[in-house]
Order: structure tokens, then C-alpha cells, then sequence
């Protein structure tokens, strides 16, 4: 292929995932905050550290790096600019020229300053002046830093911002900032997004107007994420987009993606029974706000003072089977004997009778059996949150439990408060004058689906338990259930049915505390998720649509096409074939679930051939690609090892991939979640959580990048 440019391989990062916290927030700090999520710290010091970064991606034979700026940073209040952190971001650039590397940089990463969310009365990214804000700070980076900038990236990832906006009804909530109000309908949701989109175009187009302003022969796009999905139904799903007239018949389109048609209730309404909120239970239930956080812990004898959880301890411990601690306990006891049990009664009598030296579990399931010579000892770790759980599609259901919740809590100051989850800076929103009083003169909550008046024309609500742990949930000598758990539920009877006695409590075990809450019809559930994705607008590479002209001009502004200098895009995750159960796993990515997702390299040429073909003469970028420690069967290494195979194959096409882009240099504090194996993209290793010097650790996968481009240069002509 005869290229203008000399192909380049590069690494990337993001200034909220890297650099340090530094006392200023950004919206994503207030979001990380208010919605109990982990929040950056440290992050990996990129901000003091980036010398160090830069040397290690030199070495690899990386010519390319990604960065963004900080908005925050740079403009700390409205059109006041900080000198010092536009030096800062001088020398970094200049780092990166000194080391023979061309600089990519994105504006806008999924983050913006608070500012700029107040805007408008709280609108932020929807009020009609974002696009100038965009610009004007579009045109101070390229003022003062333009001279050392080889791309622009306006806008990371435009078409995942509407998830700000609107939530799938699986989802308990808003995958992005700044969420909604609680009662939001879907028609408010999706009214949301048709300003944002327009929104979004307009910013991007008049921050590259502004950009080549100041530099005529800058190089401006961005980088919309596509999923890789079969030709002949990716053809189909942008037919949601291309084929839309008007904004009611987008609208109509929003039902599918944020009200279950159907809704899956079961034996029982909500179940409070001590169920631990995980990632894979929230792909068959949707849940509460947690109500109490548990804690591991093992149960011994005080003689034994070994090191719990050291790895290498090769004695005898208990669990109760079919417990998220069964699933737990191999990474916190690798050598150890596993005995497992089927209640935790059995399992301290066991440890009675010294057929065990210790009973793993949480701290709320043990604490009974302390005493007698036996105590407890908490691991480190995080705490076990637990929360409500209720069938798919009950979303007024969920609000009513959330708001109930969170009156609970208000009246009893010395409970766990273990999340307080709001939204930012939104529009003044009063529930008074969102939903009317009963005849009590009680506040209803609104009805967005047909799961609150179910259990009105019932007249009780259906509770599960799980009686027989102290202060939780127990039966007294009269039948009664008392603890924590049925207060809550009388709580929320209360707030459902004006009387805390319509409560109808039903013992559970086991799985059934899950299984419970849902009918047959959740056997559906992989088909109307699947469904909701790629049946509706939201589900399609719209960004790239509209720039290409393909797009009503309701959603992509006639000026706003055709308005790139190349054609960048962010490629992880896809499935070759279609049925639900593939398409129910690339929805894993979206929630936040990377090591789940479904790999599949193929698909990389395939939208490159598709990029191409949609933008002729278009230079072709690949922004971002890059993989968690292991996903789908595939290591990181093996993971570039076959999609930079795929980007090779594109070149020898003719295809004008101008570069390849790995995510990332380094771990990064990943949006918010936990560190661990399914939130690590790092060619190299740090250990956020335990490594105070934040070192930076080879990788199998860096080792592998490095031949990989080495290999790559030694072909080139």
C-alpha cells in the first residue's frame, strides 16, 4: 500500500484515569463520589510521572502517544486559563516530540469541568452553548500547544455520552455522568439524547473550526467505539439510524431500550435476604442501592495466628457451598483444604470438632458463632454490599424501594449508610411536581411501568427473607420476623400501600432468594435485551453515520458533516455470529464486565474495509484497541498479537491505516471500578491499590507489543 504517511504504532492514557487527583473536581469526581464508586487518588501519578511513561513507550518502539487534557485544569473557572497547567502540558508534549513520537490528544475525555456541567441551569453538555465552550477551549489548546500537537480528537467516544442519558431497563443506573432525575421516562430520556446528539456534532465541528483557525494544517477527528457485530446486521441496525425521519419516531424507539415490554415478576416482589451484590447477579435481577455492607471474614480458634489469605497457607477451611464466598475463597486461600458445608451452622460445628482450622465467610453470617473460644478475624478487601433485589423491567419499583431506602436510613442515623447516590447538578427537579398524593396526602411514585400498581391491586407487597442471622432477619417465639431486613420491607410497604403491615414475608433459601423475584418469562430475557441494544438508534455507529451525510439533519446538522481530517475508531469487542446469547455477552463490555466480553479479531479488517469504503481518501486511525488481562480465552499478548494481524492485513488491502493505537501504556484507574484482572489494559503492571511507589511492571503483553512493532518496522519499504 502506497501510504502518505509512515505507519505508527502508539500507546494511550487519559488524564482523569492517570493523573492525580489534585484537590479540583471534575464531573467525573463528583459522579466517582456520589455513586460509591472507587475513586482516582494517586491514579497511577501520570502528572508528576509522565517522563517516566513516556521513556518506557520510546522502548517499546511506540512513535505515537495519546494523552488528553485535563479541562478542569486548564480552565478552572469560566474563560480564566491556567498558565501553569498549559506549561505543564508543554513540557509533556515536548517529551513526547523529544522522544521521536508524533502526539495525539483528546480534548474532551469523557469528562468536563463542573463549570461547564452548571451551565444552562444545570443542562451542562445539553445547554445550546456547550459547542462554543468546546471551541473556545478547543482554541486556547491549540494557541498555546498547537505547534506540538500532531492529531486532535475533539470529542472520546461521542456516541457512549448518551448513556449519560438513558438506561437500559436492566440497568439500576446511569452508566455515565450526569444521569437523570429518578422518575424520568423514557420519553424524557430520549428527548435528553436528540439534544445531546445534534449537540455533540455541533461541538465537535466548531472545535475544528476554531483548531484550524489557529493551526490551518491541523489534523482533527474523533473516535466514535464500534462494536463489531456480522455485516449483514450491522446493515440492519444502522437502518434504526438512517431511516429515521423524526424525532417522535426516535422517541418511539426509546421504549424498547428503557421499559420492558413484559414484566417478569415471581413468587415474590423484592427480596431483602442478605444477597450480595455482584456483577454476574446483576445480569438476572435488577437491584436496590445497597442497605448494609458485609464483611469477609474467617472464624477460628484464637491459637491459630496464621497469616489469613497469604497465599501459601496449606491448612483445612470451611464454606458454605453455593455462596459468593465459594466462588471467593480459591483467591484468598489457593493452598488450602476446601470443606464445604451446607449452612454455616454446620460449618462452625465442623470447626467445633476440628475437622476444620477455619470457616470462611462474611462477618454478618459468622458473628452468631463467636465465642465459646472462637472469633473473628475481617480479611482485607472490599466490603460485600447488600441490596434488594427485583425482577427485570421494575423500574417504578426500583424507585419507590430506592426512595423507601433512603428515608430508612435517614431515620436511623447509626445505620450503615453505605451509599449516597445522587445526580449532578441537574435542572431543578421536584418530586412534588412530578407525581401526585394519595388520598393521605402521601406522595406517590409515578408509574413508569405497570410494577407499583401491580402490587396496589393486590393490595400487599410480597417480601423474601432469609431468617436465622442475628440483627438481620429472625422469627421471634410469636412467628414475627424481626431485624433490619423487615424493617426495611415494612418500610417500603409503607411507601408502596400507606400501611407497613401489608407485608406478606416468604422464607427463602439458597438461589431461591434470586429466583424468586422471577417468572419464566426471564428465559426471554437475552432476546429483549438483545433487542433493546441493536434495535434502536443507540445500538448503531451513528456518529460515523452522520459524517458521513448518511443521518436526518434533526440528528446531525448539515454543517456538521463530512467535518474530519481522519477517521479514528475505538474497537474491542464483537461477535461473528448472531443469537442472544452472543449478543447478551457484547452487552458485558457495556456493563463494565470487560473480562466477559466476547473477542473477536475478525471483525477489526472488516470495519476497516467498511471505514474506507464510507470515507474514501480518509486516512484511517485505530485510537484505541486494546484488552483486560484475559478475556473470551484471549491474553492481552494473544489479543494484539491477532487484531494488530488485522490491521496489517487492512494495509496489504490498500486500506490507509495511518496507525495502531494500544490502550494503554499503564493500569489506570479504570472509571471507577475496582482494580483487578477485569479493569488492568496495562501494558505495564501497577499496582494501584497496594504499591505506594506505583511501579511500573513489564508485561508478557509489552514484551509481545515490542517484537510485534519490531517486527512490523523491519518490513516496512
Amino acid at each position: 500500500a502506497n501510504m502518505a504517511q509512515p505507519f505508527r504504532f502508539g500507546v494511550a492514557t487519559a488524564d482523569h484515569q492517570c493523573e492525580a487527583y489534585d484537590g479540583r473536581d471534575d464531573v467525573r469526581d463528583v459522579w466517582e463520589r456520589v455513586r460509591g464508586l472507587v475513586p482516582r487518588g494517586r491514579a497511577t501519578d501520570f502528572w508528576n510521572r509522565y517522563r517516566e511513561d513516556v521513556a518506557l513507550a520510546a522502548k517499546l518502539g511506540c512513535t505515537a502517544f495519546r494523552l488528553s487534557l485535563s479541562w478542569a485544569r486548564l480552565e478552572p473557572e469560566p474563560s480564566t486559563w491556567s498558565d501553569e497547567a498549559f506549561a505543564h502540558y508543554h513540557d509533556v508534549l515536548q517529551c513526547m516530540r523529544d522522544a521521536g513520537m508524533a502526539t495525539v490528544v483528546t480534548l474532551v475525555h469523557n469528562t468536563w469541568p463542573l463549570h461547564v456541567q452548571a451551565a444552562g441551569g444545570g443542562a451542562g453538555i445539553l445547554d445550546d452553548g456547550f459547542p462554543d465552550r468546546v471551541a473556545r477551549f478547543a482554541a486556547e489548546a491549540a494557541e498555546r500547544l498547537g505547534d506540538l500537537i500532531d492529531y486532535y480528537v475533539t470529542l472520546n467516544e461521542p456516541n457512549q455520552l448518551v448513556y449519560g442519558y438513558i438506561k437500559g431497563f436492566w440497568m439500576r443506573a446511569y452508566p455515565m455522568p450526569p444521569g437523570q432525575p429518578p422518575y424520568a421516562s423514557s420519553e424524557q430520556q430520549m428527548h435528553d439524547v436528540l439534544r445531546l446528539i445534534p449537540n455533540l456534532f455541533r461541538a465537535h465541528a466548531r472545535a475544528r473550526e476554531s483548531i484550524q483557525r489557529a493551526r490551518p494544517q491541523a489534523r482533527v477527528g474523533t473516535n466514535p467505539l464500534v462494536l463489531g457485530l456480522p455485516p449483514w446486521l450491522q446493515r440492519l441496525v444502522d437502518r434504526n439510524a438512517t431511516r429515521l425521519q423524526s424525532p417522535e419516531q426516535a422517541r418511539r424507539q426509546a421504549e424498547r431500550l428503557s421499559q420492558s415490554a413484559i414484566l417478569e415478576g415471581g413468587k415474590v416482589d423484592i427480596s431483602i435476604a442478605q444477597i450480595t451484590l455482584t456483577k454476574t447477579r446483576e445480569d438476572s435481577a435488577l437491584f436496590s442501592e445497597p442497605y448494609y455492607t458485609a464483611h469477609l471474614c474467617v472464624l477460628h480458634a484464637p491459637e491459630h495466628t496464621f497469616a489469613f489469605g497469604s497465599q501459601t497457607w496449606q491448612g483445612r477451611i470451611g464454606v458454605v457451598s453455593d455462596t459468593l464466598p465459594a466462588t471467593l475463597i480459591g483467591g484468598y486461600f489457593p493452598a488450602a483444604q476446601v470443606e464445604y458445608y451446607p449452612n454455616a451452622g454446620a460449618a462452625a460445628q465442623a470447626l467445633r470438632g476440628n475437622f476444620v482450622e477455619a470457616v470462611f465467610d462474611d462477618d454478618v453470617t459468622l458473628a452468631q458463632y463467636t465465642g465459646n473460644g472462637l472469633q473473628l478475624t475481617q480479611l482485607p478487601g472490599h466490603g460485600q454490599h447488600f441490596a434488594i433485589a427485583m425482577a427485570f423491567g421494575s423500574r417504578s419499583l426500583l424507585n419507590a424501594v430506592d426512595r423507601a431506602l433512603r428515608e430508612f436510613k435517614s431515620k436511623h442515623p447509626g445505620m450503615p449508610d453505605v451509599l449516597n447516590r445522587k445526580t449532578i447538578a441537574q435542572p431543578a427537579h421536584t418530586e412534588a411536581a412530578s407525581h401526585p398524593g394519595d388520598a393521605s396526602g402521601r406522595r406517590r411514585d409515578p408509574d413508569l411501568d405497570q410494577s407499583l400498581k401491580r402490587i396496589r391491586k393486590r393490595g400487599v407487597l410480597r417480601v423474601g427473607v432469609h431468617p436465622g442471622v442475628a440483627g438481620l432477619c429472625e422469627r421471634d417465639a410469636h412467628g414475627a420476623y424481626t431485624g433490619l431486613e423487615p424493617d426495611i420491607a415494612r418500610a417500603i410497604a409503607l411507601r408502596i400501600l400507606g400501611d407497613e403491615s401489608k407485608v406478606q414475608f416468604v422464607p427463602l433459601r439458597g438461589e431461591q432468594r434470586m429466583s424468586a423475584t422471577r417468572s419464566w418469562v426471564q428465559m426471554l430475557y437475552t432476546l429483549r435485551k438483545s433487542f433493546a441494544i441493536f434495535g434502536t438508534l443507540l445500538g448503531t455507529n451513528w456518529w460515523n453515520l452522520g459524517m458521513a451525510g448518511e443521518l436526518a439533519a434533526f440528528l446531525c446538522p448539515a454543517d456538521c458533516v463530512g467535518t474530519l481530517d481522519y477517521v479514528g475508531l475505538d474497537y474491542y469487542w464483537g461477535v461473528p455470529a448472531f443469537w442472544p446469547g452472543q449478543l447478551h455477552r457484547l452487552s458485558a463490555a457495556a456493563d463494565f464486565r470487560y473480562a466477559n466480553a466476547p473477542v473477536w479479531p475478525s471483525a477489526l479488517e472488516l470495519i476497516l474495509n467498511d471505514t474506507a469504503a464510507r470515507f474514501p481518501g480518509k486516512p484511517i486511525i485505530v485510537i484505541e484497541n486494546g484488552c483486560v488481562t484475559s478475556a473470551d480465552g484471549f491474553s492481552r499478548a494473544k489479543y494484539l498479537e491477532a487484531h494488530i494481524r488485522e490491521v496489517q492485513r487492512a494495509r496489504e488491502r490498500g486500506i490507509p491505516v495511518e496507525a495502531y493505537l494500544c490502550w494503554s501504556i499503564t493500569s489506570n484507574r479504570e472509571w471507577g471500578l475496582h482494580f483487578d484482572d477485569n479493569s488492568d489494559f496495562g501494558l505495564f503492571h501497577i499496582d494501584l491499590d497496594n504499591d505506594p511507589d506505583l511501579k511500573r511492571t513489564p508485561t508478557e503483553s509489552s514484551q509481545t507489543y515490542a517484537r510485534l512493532i519490531a517486527e512490523s518496522t523491519a518490513k516496512a519499504p
